[in-house]
Protein backbone atom coordinates (compact mmCIF):
# COMPACT_ATOMS: atom_id res chain seq x y z
CA UNK A 1 0.00 0.00 0.00
CA UNK A 2 2.79 2.09 0.61
CA UNK A 3 4.37 1.72 -2.11
CA UNK A 4 1.18 2.21 -4.46
CA UNK A 5 0.41 6.23 -2.34
CA UNK A 6 4.18 6.83 -3.23
CA UNK A 7 4.06 5.88 -7.32
CA UNK A 8 0.66 7.89 -7.21
CA UNK A 9 1.77 10.92 -5.34
CA UNK A 10 3.55 12.30 -8.31
CA UNK A 11 1.28 11.85 -10.73
CA UNK A 12 -1.21 13.70 -8.60
CA UNK A 13 1.15 16.68 -7.90
CA UNK A 14 1.49 17.30 -11.68
CA UNK A 15 -2.36 16.98 -11.56
CA UNK A 16 -2.79 19.86 -9.19
CA UNK A 17 0.09 22.32 -10.63
CA UNK A 18 -2.47 24.01 -13.57
CA UNK A 19 -5.13 24.31 -10.73
CA UNK A 20 -2.30 26.37 -8.74
CA UNK A 21 -0.97 28.43 -11.56
CA UNK A 22 -4.23 29.19 -12.36
CA UNK A 23 -4.97 30.24 -9.17
CA UNK A 24 -2.13 32.53 -9.31
CA UNK A 25 -2.64 34.11 -12.40
CA UNK A 26 -5.61 35.67 -12.24
CA UNK A 27 -6.56 37.97 -15.00
CA UNK A 28 -7.21 40.80 -12.43
CA UNK A 29 -3.58 40.39 -11.13
CA UNK A 30 -2.30 40.62 -14.30
CA UNK A 31 -4.03 43.42 -15.27
CA UNK A 32 -2.66 45.05 -12.35
CA UNK A 33 1.00 44.46 -13.62
CA UNK A 34 0.23 45.82 -16.51
CA UNK A 35 -1.01 49.18 -15.39
CA UNK A 36 1.69 49.45 -12.69
CA UNK A 37 3.99 49.15 -15.33
CA UNK A 38 2.50 51.48 -18.06
CA UNK A 39 2.20 53.94 -14.62
CA UNK A 40 6.09 53.58 -14.08
CA UNK A 41 6.90 54.27 -17.94
CA UNK A 42 4.54 57.45 -17.56
CA UNK A 43 6.08 58.62 -14.45
CA UNK A 44 9.61 58.24 -15.92
CA UNK A 45 9.11 60.21 -19.31
CA UNK A 46 7.18 62.80 -17.06
CA UNK A 47 10.45 63.17 -15.25
CA UNK A 48 12.60 62.94 -18.26
CA UNK A 49 10.62 66.24 -19.47
CA UNK A 50 10.52 68.11 -16.42
CA UNK A 51 14.10 67.55 -16.06
CA UNK A 52 14.55 69.15 -19.71
CA UNK A 53 12.21 72.13 -18.99
CA UNK A 54 12.72 73.40 -15.32
CA UNK A 55 10.08 76.47 -15.82
CA UNK A 56 7.30 74.56 -16.28
CA UNK A 57 7.07 72.26 -13.32
CA UNK A 58 3.99 72.89 -11.57
CA UNK A 59 3.79 73.22 -7.93
CA UNK A 60 1.89 71.90 -5.48
CA UNK A 61 0.62 75.17 -4.13
CA UNK A 62 -0.50 76.47 -7.42
CA UNK A 63 -4.16 76.76 -7.80
CA UNK A 64 -4.75 75.66 -12.07
CA UNK A 65 -6.69 78.10 -13.39
CA UNK A 66 -7.68 78.08 -18.01
CA UNK A 67 -5.63 79.28 -19.88
CA UNK A 68 -7.39 82.25 -21.60
CA UNK A 69 -8.50 81.87 -25.27
CA UNK A 70 -5.71 83.65 -27.45
CA UNK A 71 -6.53 86.44 -29.89
CA UNK A 72 -5.52 85.78 -33.31
CA UNK A 73 -5.05 88.37 -35.79
CA UNK A 74 -4.15 87.47 -39.82
CA UNK A 75 -3.33 83.92 -38.29
CA UNK A 76 -0.66 85.44 -35.44
CA UNK A 77 -1.36 84.25 -31.79
CA UNK A 78 -0.71 87.34 -29.69
CA UNK A 79 -0.92 85.89 -26.02
CA UNK A 80 2.56 85.35 -26.29
CA UNK A 81 5.99 85.88 -27.90
CA UNK A 82 7.35 83.61 -29.94
CA UNK A 83 9.42 81.03 -28.60
CA UNK A 84 13.42 81.50 -27.81
CA UNK A 85 16.44 79.68 -26.56
CA UNK A 86 14.47 76.26 -27.95
CA UNK A 87 16.44 74.28 -30.52
CA UNK A 88 13.27 72.24 -31.66
CA UNK A 89 12.13 75.46 -33.19
CA UNK A 90 15.64 76.95 -34.40
CA UNK A 91 15.86 80.19 -32.12
CA UNK A 92 18.67 80.98 -30.20
CA UNK A 93 17.38 84.49 -28.78
CA UNK A 94 19.74 86.73 -31.31
CA UNK A 95 19.29 89.36 -33.22
CA UNK A 96 20.31 92.21 -35.81
CA UNK A 97 18.73 95.00 -36.96
CA UNK A 98 19.37 98.67 -38.55
CA UNK A 99 18.61 101.86 -37.05
CA UNK A 100 17.32 104.89 -39.09
CA UNK A 101 17.75 107.96 -36.97
CA UNK A 102 17.72 111.95 -36.90
CA UNK A 103 20.86 113.31 -34.67
CA UNK A 104 21.48 116.43 -32.53
CA UNK A 105 25.31 116.57 -32.84
CA UNK A 106 28.19 118.45 -30.44
CA UNK A 107 29.94 120.68 -31.16
CA UNK A 108 27.56 123.27 -31.51
CA UNK A 109 26.16 122.22 -35.32
CA UNK A 110 22.98 121.79 -36.54
CA UNK A 111 20.80 118.69 -36.73
CA UNK A 112 21.42 115.53 -39.00
CA UNK A 113 20.88 112.12 -40.40
CA UNK A 114 22.73 108.77 -38.52
CA UNK A 115 22.31 105.29 -39.73
CA UNK A 116 23.52 102.51 -37.77
CA UNK A 117 23.53 98.60 -36.95
CA UNK A 118 23.68 96.17 -34.18
CA UNK A 119 23.78 92.69 -33.24
CA UNK A 120 22.54 91.47 -30.02
CA UNK A 121 23.70 88.27 -28.79
CA UNK A 122 21.79 86.78 -25.09
CA UNK A 123 23.67 86.01 -22.23
CA UNK A 124 21.31 84.52 -20.44
CA UNK A 125 17.52 84.94 -19.08
CA UNK A 126 17.90 82.94 -15.57
CA UNK A 127 16.86 83.77 -12.52
CA UNK A 128 13.70 83.89 -13.10
CA UNK A 129 12.97 87.33 -10.97
CA UNK A 130 15.13 89.01 -13.73
CA UNK A 131 11.63 89.21 -15.96
CA UNK A 132 13.81 89.64 -19.22
CA UNK A 133 17.10 88.80 -20.59
CA UNK A 134 20.48 90.38 -20.41
CA UNK A 135 22.39 90.42 -23.85
CA UNK A 136 25.43 91.63 -25.31
CA UNK A 137 25.28 94.30 -28.26
CA UNK A 138 27.49 95.50 -30.76
CA UNK A 139 26.46 98.41 -32.49
CA UNK A 140 28.14 101.03 -35.15
CA UNK A 141 26.95 104.35 -36.55
CA UNK A 142 27.39 107.23 -39.02
CA UNK A 143 25.94 110.68 -37.94
CA UNK A 144 25.77 113.59 -41.09
CA UNK A 145 25.23 117.08 -40.47
CA UNK A 146 25.93 120.42 -42.45
CA UNK A 147 26.54 123.71 -40.53
CA UNK A 148 27.13 127.39 -42.21
CA UNK A 149 28.76 129.79 -39.57
CA UNK A 150 31.85 132.17 -40.59
CA UNK A 151 35.69 130.91 -40.33
CA UNK A 152 39.22 132.69 -39.93
CA UNK A 153 42.21 131.69 -41.80
CA UNK A 154 45.39 132.70 -40.33
CA UNK A 155 46.97 131.65 -43.52
CA UNK A 156 44.83 133.65 -45.74
CA UNK A 157 46.18 136.72 -43.16
CA UNK A 158 49.92 136.07 -43.94
CA UNK A 159 49.33 135.34 -47.71
CA UNK A 160 47.73 138.76 -48.03
CA UNK A 161 50.61 140.27 -45.84
CA UNK A 162 53.20 138.57 -48.24
CA UNK A 163 51.53 139.59 -51.18
CA UNK A 164 50.86 143.71 -49.74
CA UNK A 165 54.70 143.53 -48.50
CA UNK A 166 55.37 142.97 -52.54
CA UNK A 167 53.19 145.41 -53.85
CA UNK A 168 53.39 148.08 -51.61
CA UNK A 169 56.60 147.81 -49.49
CA UNK A 170 56.02 151.27 -47.96
CA UNK A 171 52.92 150.21 -46.93
CA UNK A 172 53.55 149.81 -43.06
CA UNK A 173 51.11 149.08 -40.28
CA UNK A 174 47.83 149.61 -43.31
CA UNK A 175 49.81 146.88 -44.88
CA UNK A 176 49.30 144.60 -41.70
CA UNK A 177 45.91 145.73 -40.85
CA UNK A 178 44.21 145.17 -44.45
CA UNK A 179 46.10 141.53 -44.53
CA UNK A 180 44.76 140.54 -40.58
CA UNK A 181 41.02 142.08 -41.12
CA UNK A 182 40.69 140.77 -45.04
CA UNK A 183 39.97 144.24 -46.02
CA UNK A 184 41.17 147.58 -48.11
CA UNK A 185 44.08 146.29 -50.71
CA UNK A 186 43.81 142.20 -49.44
CA UNK A 187 42.88 139.82 -52.11
CA UNK A 188 42.17 136.85 -49.54
CA UNK A 189 39.23 137.14 -47.33
CA UNK A 190 40.39 135.94 -43.98
CA UNK A 191 37.08 135.97 -42.13
CA UNK A 192 33.99 134.34 -44.55
CA UNK A 193 30.87 132.06 -44.20
CA UNK A 194 31.49 128.47 -45.33
CA UNK A 195 29.56 125.25 -44.67
CA UNK A 196 30.98 122.83 -42.60
CA UNK A 197 30.47 119.31 -43.48
CA UNK A 198 30.66 116.90 -40.24
CA UNK A 199 30.99 112.86 -40.39
CA UNK A 200 30.78 111.24 -36.59
CA UNK A 201 31.40 107.63 -36.68
CA UNK A 202 30.37 105.40 -33.38
CA UNK A 203 32.06 102.24 -32.90
CA UNK A 204 30.36 100.62 -29.74
CA UNK A 205 32.09 97.12 -29.32
CA UNK A 206 31.08 97.07 -25.49
CA UNK A 207 27.63 97.45 -24.30
CA UNK A 208 24.91 95.31 -22.10
CA UNK A 209 21.55 95.35 -22.59
CA UNK A 210 18.61 94.25 -20.71
CA UNK A 211 15.08 93.25 -22.35
CA UNK A 212 12.08 92.92 -20.03
CA UNK A 213 9.26 89.82 -20.93
CA UNK A 214 7.02 91.53 -19.01
CA UNK A 215 4.68 92.52 -21.70
CA UNK A 216 5.48 89.43 -24.33
CA UNK A 217 1.50 89.14 -23.99
CA UNK A 218 1.28 92.23 -26.02
CA UNK A 219 4.43 91.33 -28.49
CA UNK A 220 6.16 94.11 -26.86
CA UNK A 221 9.99 94.12 -25.35
CA UNK A 222 11.02 97.09 -24.03
CA UNK A 223 14.85 97.70 -23.20
CA UNK A 224 17.75 99.70 -21.76
CA UNK A 225 21.51 99.67 -22.27
CA UNK A 226 25.01 101.13 -21.04
CA UNK A 227 28.30 100.76 -23.13
CA UNK A 228 31.44 102.21 -24.06
CA UNK A 229 32.46 102.82 -27.37
CA UNK A 230 35.36 105.04 -29.77
CA UNK A 231 34.02 107.68 -31.73
CA UNK A 232 36.16 109.46 -34.88
CA UNK A 233 35.04 113.10 -36.29
CA UNK A 234 36.20 114.06 -39.98
CA UNK A 235 35.36 117.40 -40.66
CA UNK A 236 35.76 120.38 -43.74
CA UNK A 237 34.76 123.91 -44.85
CA UNK A 238 33.88 124.35 -48.03
CA UNK A 239 34.27 128.27 -48.34
CA UNK A 240 31.14 130.12 -49.92
CA UNK A 241 32.96 132.15 -52.36
CA UNK A 242 35.90 131.63 -55.35
CA UNK A 243 38.88 132.55 -52.38
CA UNK A 244 40.06 135.78 -54.10
CA UNK A 245 38.58 139.26 -52.72
CA UNK A 246 37.37 141.02 -56.57
CA UNK A 247 36.57 144.50 -54.84
CA UNK A 248 40.27 144.44 -53.16
CA UNK A 249 41.78 147.49 -53.56
CA UNK A 250 44.18 146.83 -56.14
CA UNK A 251 44.70 147.53 -59.75
CA UNK A 252 42.45 145.38 -61.67
CA UNK A 253 45.37 143.81 -64.00
CA UNK A 254 46.36 142.35 -60.33
CA UNK A 255 43.44 141.14 -59.44
CA UNK A 256 42.97 139.26 -63.10
CA UNK A 257 46.15 137.44 -62.17
CA UNK A 258 44.99 136.67 -58.66
CA UNK A 259 42.19 135.39 -59.53
CA UNK A 260 42.97 133.57 -62.75
CA UNK A 261 45.90 131.89 -60.10
CA UNK A 262 44.21 131.00 -57.19
CA UNK A 263 40.60 131.57 -58.05
CA UNK A 264 38.31 128.77 -57.37
CA UNK A 265 41.54 126.16 -56.14
CA UNK A 266 43.86 125.96 -53.70
CA UNK A 267 44.93 127.28 -51.36
CA UNK A 268 41.87 128.88 -50.55
CA UNK A 269 39.25 128.16 -53.19
CA UNK A 270 38.34 124.65 -52.16
CA UNK A 271 37.60 122.51 -49.17
CA UNK A 272 39.89 123.61 -46.11
CA UNK A 273 40.97 121.83 -43.92
CA UNK A 274 40.78 122.86 -40.40
CA UNK A 275 39.10 126.12 -42.11
CA UNK A 276 42.69 126.75 -42.93
CA UNK A 277 43.69 126.09 -46.30
CA UNK A 278 43.12 123.58 -49.26
CA UNK A 279 44.81 120.66 -49.68
CA UNK A 280 47.22 120.91 -52.64
CA UNK A 281 46.43 119.97 -56.18
CA UNK A 282 48.45 117.14 -56.14
CA UNK A 283 46.48 115.41 -53.71
CA UNK A 284 43.18 116.72 -55.20
CA UNK A 285 44.20 115.06 -59.14
CA UNK A 286 44.67 111.57 -56.84
CA UNK A 287 41.04 111.86 -55.49
CA UNK A 288 42.16 111.89 -52.07
CA UNK A 289 39.58 113.26 -49.21
CA UNK A 290 40.15 116.62 -46.97
CA UNK A 291 39.03 117.24 -44.00
CA UNK A 292 40.75 117.44 -40.32
CA UNK A 293 39.69 114.86 -37.95
CA UNK A 294 40.10 113.18 -34.49
CA UNK A 295 39.69 110.06 -32.31
CA UNK A 296 38.10 109.85 -29.06
CA UNK A 297 36.31 107.34 -26.51
CA UNK A 298 32.99 107.76 -24.48
CA UNK A 299 30.04 106.40 -23.54
CA UNK A 300 26.62 105.38 -24.44
CA UNK A 301 22.86 105.04 -22.46
CA UNK A 302 19.95 104.64 -24.13
CA UNK A 303 16.85 102.25 -24.63
CA UNK A 304 13.56 102.18 -26.85
CA UNK A 305 11.23 98.99 -27.34
CA UNK A 306 10.13 96.66 -30.31
CA UNK A 307 7.31 95.50 -31.43
CA UNK A 308 7.71 91.52 -33.08
CA UNK A 309 5.31 91.49 -36.16
CA UNK A 310 6.34 88.15 -36.79
CA UNK A 311 8.87 85.16 -35.27
CA UNK A 312 11.97 86.41 -37.61
CA UNK A 313 11.10 90.08 -37.96
CA UNK A 314 10.51 93.47 -35.21
CA UNK A 315 9.96 96.95 -35.46
CA UNK A 316 9.92 100.00 -32.73
CA UNK A 317 11.47 103.03 -31.22
CA UNK A 318 15.49 103.50 -30.37
CA UNK A 319 17.22 106.47 -28.41
CA UNK A 320 20.75 106.69 -27.52
CA UNK A 321 22.73 109.15 -25.40
CA UNK A 322 26.19 109.60 -26.31
CA UNK A 323 29.04 111.70 -24.69
CA UNK A 324 31.79 111.96 -26.36
CA UNK A 325 35.82 113.17 -24.26
CA UNK A 326 36.42 116.66 -24.70
CA UNK A 327 33.39 117.38 -26.62
CA UNK A 328 30.75 120.46 -25.78
CA UNK A 329 27.55 118.55 -26.00
CA UNK A 330 26.66 115.08 -27.01
CA UNK A 331 25.46 113.24 -29.51
CA UNK A 332 21.80 112.33 -29.59
CA UNK A 333 20.23 109.63 -32.08
CA UNK A 334 16.19 108.95 -32.63
CA UNK A 335 14.43 107.17 -34.35
CA UNK A 336 13.12 103.66 -35.90
CA UNK A 337 14.86 100.67 -35.63
CA UNK A 338 14.38 97.31 -37.82
CA UNK A 339 15.38 93.95 -36.00
CA UNK A 340 15.63 90.23 -37.70
CA UNK A 341 15.16 87.38 -35.18
CA UNK A 342 16.97 83.51 -34.97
Amino acid sequence: MRHFIARLFPFCFLFAVPFIASAQDDPRDIRIRQLEDRLALVEAKLQTLLAARPDVMPTLTEEHTPAPSPLKINNLVTDRMPPELLPEVGKIGAEVGILFNGSANPFHLNKGTDVGGFIDLPLFDKPRWLHGKVSYEISIGLSRSQTTFSTTSNVAQVTNLTVLNTLNPSGGLQNILDSVTGTGAAPFPVTAPSVTTMKLLQVVPFSFKYTTTALDRFRLRPYALVGFGTYVTIHEQSPTNSGVRLNANLPPSVISLINQVYGGQAPFGGQLVAGQITQSPELEARGLPSGHGNIDIGWLTGGGFEYRLTRTLSMGFDGRWNRISGSPGALVTYGARLGFHF
